[in-house]
């Protein structure tokens, strides 16, 4: 399994995204979501990325650091 971790700079952000992201059952500790993610599965890791893009731009979360196999990533909707 692969741990990805999404911090959000307001908690009524991580709020939202739990709602968006629970068909991916993710846990949450203040600010930080965490989704597993099968080892191999691609495929599952560019749905997540898909669904996260498409969170943060409808509720106009401005960005979100992502940590992923120890990389950290700030991910922004397009504008």
């Amino acid at each position: 399994m692969r741990l990805l971790q999404i911090r959000t700079p307001k908690a009524e952000d991580a709020e939202c995204l739990m709602r968006e992201l629970a068909v991916y059952s993710p846990r949450r500790a203040g600010r930080t979501i965490v989704v597993e993610v099968e080892e191999r599965s691609e495929t599952a890791l560019l749905g997540l990325f898909s669904a996260l893009e498409t969170c943060l731009t409808a509720n106009d979360i401005r960005s979100v650091r992502v940590e992923l196999d120890d990389h950290s990533y700030m991910l922004a909707p397009q504008r």
